[in-house]
């Protein structure tokens, strides 16, 4: 029995063994008997299709039969490991017919039509290098191969036409190589595609409608209160709170009789819709064995059993028994979606072209059906990885038009992402983005949300690789702001986040700029970024007066990067932040490992705070270090300056060091013109004549008293010159 073949313009036909029978042919709907007898019967198009579909599944369940041929015969397996590969050689009474197919997970599969032999049982466990695992199994009349392909393998067939054997050489010097996407750094987008466009298999809605269980029929299981529990289940299960379906069928399952099996179907269903499928198996199993004869009480039921077992991997079982459920169902509207479903199976199978042909069947009839759409699109995705960036916006329209034809939303949803992809990889990355934006915001919580968010990522450090922000701050504050949650790959880049607190400093922004780091720092992916961000917000926190803020987010850069190169800075800038609070015995616990041996501070101030700090606390010797080291390091015209040698000397006095004080002195009256020149003089003048030079210290008194310009150091000088002369004048 096979597909193919055409009988009259427009049709699509089923051949068998004695008579062609029109598959929903596209001109008129009858059926045709075998061409001996001649007879026509004209048939409405429900029965029809109910008609095709009972065909199509008694062909799945059938084997393939023998045109005309006799049935070949396997007499003998070698196999020959080389160094660079493994030679598997089938030898066979006549030349073969046969089929190769790539199976998921890295298989092979041979299938040779009419043919019997030794099925090679000592070869199951066999493995080397290149192959492993070589299963012998015959399926009706065809011999049926499947082996392991060791990873990073490929494969090459050397049959020769003619010749009563297949020969095949797997290594890794046949691996073909993937195909890249041409567009440079859009790898992450590309890794993985094949099996997202071919394997991602969400839970699938049959279109069969939920069927309650008859309150009439729960009245001989359970008490009333027990029947409004496993209802309100149902309904939870009906209207998706699948959480809450799953709690309340897992209390049932303790009952015993049928409540437990239809509790467990029901917990089955449950699981299988969270995408539980191994839970989902063992409940379906359970409750299969407790009620076997539900499963035809609820096609529902069945269906997801089914396809639990396709993806349990026994894809032989679940096409028997999905294809007995269509053969049950092929009146109804929603059999030909299930269809689709047990092609999908004999793809994984390895029997494409019979997948093939029920995908065309679909795709070219019911054209109001659901199922006519899916098969469609199960067509394209077979030259998905054949598109480029010269043919691909074809394909993409052609995914396009099923996403606005359908009325189905997961259906409009897989084919607009798909559509979206296409662009990803092949269009230009502006377009790209704006295509993956609009597509999370048609569907925010859709199954391939978190496809998007990888997407996103790659296109949003395109986009800011490829645009010119130097004299565009505004637009690269839009661009950051709306794809905050995505700057993941951007980040990396070291010169990133500093591009983007410059455009705002240029903007004048340190509040937007401040609020966006302390977003980013709530991400994971932003921690490499950390430390600049941290130091970025203390730094306009504190220009913009708020300490609070400021102190909490350099405590949090101490705690979280104790080792950071930049970690002493944020101590010299907390220890500073705490002496402006006059908060001194913080601020010198903050700095004074200043003061030990080869340490040196980023910002010479540092040493001036730390210094006052110390002089507060009465620490004159620490203080005069501290100041002293300040002024070898501050430039000369520092606004510090001044102070820090009147801190010092005072530090010094304090000390008893009037000698240290006075070289201080020296050193501070040949500083420039500043507003503390003369509160210098002054205190040379004071310091000189509490050493007893009474000559020296006049100078200095009568220099400031008359040319000072400061009217309460002049008058001090004043002062102190009439006590010398009180005090040294000679007696008449």
């Amino acid at each position: 029995m096979r597909a193919g073949g055409s009988g009259g313009q427009g049709e699509t036909v089923l051949q068998t063994s004695g008579a062609i029978v029109p598959l929903v042919p596209s001109g008129s709907y009858q059926m045709r008997a075998t061409p001996a007898r001649g007879k026509f019967l004209r048939l409405d198009l429900l029965t029809q299709v109910a008609l095709y579909l009972v065909l199509i599944g008694s062909f799945l369940l059938m084997p393939t039969l023998a045109s005309a041929s006799s049935i070949n015969q396997l007499y003998r397996l070698d196999i020959r490991p080389q160094k660079e590969y493994t030679r598997i050689i089938l030898k066979l009474a006549n030349p073969p017919a046969y089929t190769l197919s790539h199976l998921p997970g890295n298989r092979l599969r041979l299938i040779l039509p009419d043919t019997r032999g030794t099925l090679f049982k000592k070869y199951r466990r066999y493995a080397d290098t290149n192959i492993g695992g070589l299963s012998f199994r015959e399926r009706g009349k065809n011999l049926m191969i499947t082996f392991q392909v060791g990873a990073g393998r490929g494969w090459r067939d050397l049959t020769v036409n003619g010749v009563s054997a297949i020969t095949l050489d797997i290594g890794t010097r046949f691996k073909v190589p993937p195909s890249r996407p041409s567009m440079a750094g859009r790898e992450r987008i590309w890794n993985g595609v094949e099996k997202l466009v071919r394997d991602f298999d969400p839970p699938l809605k049959p279109e069969i409608p939920f069927l309650p269980t008859d309150r009439q029929v729960l009245k001989s299981l359970l008490a009333e209160q027990d029947i409004q529990a496993f209802l309100a289940a149902e309904g939870a299960l009906y209207k998706g709170r699948l959480s809450e379906a799953e709690e309340g069928f897992t209390a049932f399952v303790g009952h015993q009789g049928a409540i437990k099996a239809i509790s467990l179907y029901r917990l089955g269903e449950t699981y299988y819709k969270l995408q539980k499928y191994p839970q989902a198996l063992k409940a379906f199993r359970e409750g299969e064995a407790l009620w076997p004869a539900f499963l035809n009480l609820n096609p529902g039921v069945t269906f997801y059993y089914g396809d639990s077992i396709a993806r349990a991997g026994d894809l032989a079982a679940a096409r028997a028994m999905l294809a007995s459920l269509i053969a049950r169902l092929a009146d109804k509207k929603f059999a030909p979606v299930l269809l689709v479903r047990l092609a999908d199976i004999l793809v994984r199978q390895g029997h494409e072209p019979e997948a093939l042909a029920l995908y065309q069947t679909l795709a070219n009839n019911f054209t109001d059906n659901k199922a006519n759409l899916i098969a469609q699109m199960r067509l394209y995705d077979r030259d998905f990885l054949k598109a480029t960036p010269l043919d691909y916006r074809r394909l993409g329209e052609a995914y396009l038009d099923i996403s606005r034809k359908s009325g189905d939303m997961d259906l409009r949803e897989e084919s607009f992402f798909k559509y979206v992809l296409l662009e990803a990889i092949h269009g230009e990355a502006p377009e790209a983005l704006r295509q993956v934006v609009y597509f999370q915001k048609k569907f925010p919580r859709g199954i391939y949300a978190a496809v998007c968010r990888t997407i996103r990522e790659v296109l949003v450090e395109q986009v800011y690789l490829q645009s010119d922000w130097s004299k565009d701050s505004s637009g690269l504050i839009r661009f950051v702001e709306e794809h905050q949650d995505y700057l993941v790959v951007c980040v990396s880049h070291e010169d990133f986040l500093v591009k983007v607190a410059q455009a705002y400093e240029e903007a004048g922004r340190p509040i937007e700029l401040v609020k966006l780091f302390n977003s980013l720092l709530e991400r994971q992916w932003a921690s490499a970024g950390g430390p600049f961000m941290y130091e970025t917000i203390a730094t306009n926190a504190e220009l913009l007066g708020d300490m609070v803020m400021t102190e909490k987010t350099l405590k949090l850069f101490l705690k979280k990067y104790p080792a950071h190169p930049h970690s002493r800075q944020a101590l010299e800038h907390l220890g500073r932040l705490y002496f402006d609070q006059q908060k001194y015995q913080a601020s010198k616990d903050s700095m004074f490992w200043l003061l030990n041996k080869g340490e040196r501070a980023h910002r010479p101030e540092s040493y001036y705070y730390l210094g006052k700090a110390l002089f507060q606390l009465k620490l004159p010797s620490q203080a005069a270090k501290a100041m002293e080291s300040f002024i070898n390091q501050a430039k000369t015209d520092d606004q510090l300056l001044p102070d820090a040698y009147l801190a010092a000397i005072s530090a010094r006095e304090a000390s008893g060091d009037r000698k240290g004080a006075l070289h201080l002195l020296e050193k501070g009256l040949k500083l420039p013109p500043n507003p503390r020149s003369e509160e210098l003089l002054y205190r040379a003048g004071e310091l000189n004549l509490n050493e007893g030079r009474q000559k020296v210290a006049r100078t200095y008194f009568e220099q400031l008293a008359k040319g000072g310009k400061d009217l309460d150091w002049q008058n001090l000088a004043r002062k102190a010159l009439v006590s010398l002369d009180a005090r040294y004048e000679k007696p008449k």
